[in-house]
């Protein structure tokens, strides 16, 4: 079972005014609907559901590399709540593959913000958009997209059609809410890092700006990260320090690809007692004085559970896709667009029956 904190519910799009009033890019809707009109009539096949997760309760093991005396202790920081009423907002987008056509791909994109104001939570969701996505007109869809937004986003090639798009709307989304929000704690999934060549670094530090001139601060967390220290993940240092902590990785050699470039100051941020130990990035602008007290305004304005923000949680379960919610947008789309819907055919089940079924069959 995922534990589920009880909070008082809150109306479906309950959002503050601020946001209401935003113009959501209408472009972004158009540019869906006109790559939908290449779909029409096409032969479709629906992407198969992925095999239901095992999810494996684990406890976290000792590290043999604990943090004991000298220089290195120093960088071991312990919070304290602070209690000021910060608005604290969470910002996350998903993306799924619907199906694939003969001439292409159906993708669906969905962003969610979520603000959290005295333990009250209030959710924007955008979306989901389909985007039917060929060779010719991906590229064309993405300069439009670009054209459109205050910010000139670049990818690299090597990025498939479905993140490019998945990550235009996530910045997107992200720059608006820093132009609009004021005196709040702004959170990403994910972390603040580049890839080099073809980054949008120079992006990234646009939306930072945004955000700083408005009062705001921006931090990232990361779930995963390839960061290592002395061929430890960064996020093994903390194991046995007394949470809630920070602990500051900026100074210390650390092993990472050549190819990405970092534009926050790395904390690894341990902020639940039996929780878990994320890598944290912060705005690398903002002081290191006012980024310890801003992790402590966010310990004292949302509920932190397992060690994750709540904000940035709920904005991840309202992006997400569920396997209902991908049915549903399949049937959609047949019935709007007049799909030849074709079945993939099950190979295990035809030759072996009963014996052939697996996980997930």
């Amino acid at each position: 079972m995922i534990g589920q904190l009880h909070y008082e519910t809150t109306s479906k799009y309950n959002f503050p005014q601020l946001l209401k009033e935003a113009e959501f890019s209408k472009k972004i809707v158009e540019l869906s609907l006109r790559s939908m009109h290449t779909v029409k009539g096409k032969i479709f096949q629906p992407d198969t559901a992925a095999s239901p997760e095992i999810l494996i309760e684990t406890t976290q093991n000792e590290n043999p590399m604990l943090i004991r005396g000298g220089a290195i202790s120093t960088l071991l920081t312990s919070l304290r709540p602070i209690r000021d009423g910060t608005p604290i907002i969470g910002i996350d987008v998903s993306s799924i593959k619907i199906g694939i056509t003969d001439v292409g791909a159906l993708y669906a994109v969905r962003g969610a913000v979520v603000i959290g104001v005295n333990n009250r939570y209030r959710y924007l969701r955008f979306g989901p958009l389909p985007f039917h996505l060929t060779r010719g007109t991906t590229r064309e869809m993405l300069k439009s997209l670009s054209r459109e937004f205050p910010l000139n986003f670049s990818f690299p090639s090597q990025i498939d059609p479905q993140n490019q798009v998945c990550s235009l709307i996530e910045r997107w989304l992200q720059a608006y809410v820093s132009h609009l929000a004021r005196e709040s704690i702004i959170l990403w999934d994910g972390s603040l890092t580049t890839r080099v060549p073809g980054s949008s670094a120079a992006e990234i530090s646009k939306i930072l700006k945004t955000a700083r001139e408005n009062s705001n601060i921006v931090m990232a967390f990361s779930k995963d990260t390839t960061l290592k220290l002395m061929n430890w993940r960064i996020t093994d240092v903390v194991a046995g320090c007394r949470p809630p902590c920070l602990f500051e990785i900026d100074a210390l050699p650390l092993s990472s690809p050549s190819f990405m470039r970092i534009l926050g100051r790395l904390y690894v941020a341990k902020l639940a007692r039996g929780g878990c130990a994320f890598r944290l990035d912060i705005d690398r602008a903002i002081s290191r004085k006012e980024s310890i007290t801003a992790v402590e305004r966010l310990l004292g304005n949302d509920l932190v559970y397992q060690g994750y923000p709540e904000t940035l949680r709920l904005a991840h379960i309202y992006s997400a896709f569920t396997a209902s919610d991908v049915i549903g947008v399949q049937r959609f789309l047949v019935r709007k667009y007049g799909l030849k819907l074709i079945e993939q055919p099950n190979m295990h089940r035809t030759l072996f029956g009963p014996y052939g079924t697996r996980l997930g069959d």
